[in-house]
């Protein structure tokens, strides 16, 4: 389904903001999941694994430290995931991103 003229708009002024370039944008191709297809594998790893946070109780209560990188292993290796360099980097990018939001940073 081609995107709509609205859904053009906006992706171009996300791109914009995000300081993209619109040009690599494709409105309505990450409509059915929401992520562009070429994060989709990253996604799905670091799903399977999101359970594997390390936590500590602070003063201001819990603070994520980041994954336990040999849960994650196991956990990747159960699911039947290969691990390539290249996907572990894309893994610690949503991990950056995920600690960010749950401290509150």
């Amino acid at each position: 389904m081609a995107p709509t003229a609205r859904e053009e708009d906006e992706a171009q002024a996300d791109a914009r903001r995000w300081g993209i370039d619109p040009a690599l944008v494709r409105p309505g191709e990450d409509a059915a999941t929401g992520v562009w297809p070429e994060h989709v594998a990253a996604v799905e790893a670091f799903l399977a694994i999101a359970g594997q946070w390390r936590m500590v109780a602070g003063m201001g209560g819990m603070l994520a430290l980041g994954l336990d990188y040999a849960g994650a292993q196991a956990g990747l290796e159960l699911a039947g995931i290969e691990t390539t360099p290249a996907l572990w980097a894309e893994i610690r990018a949503i991990e950056a991103g995920a600690k960010a939001a749950m401290n509150g940073d």
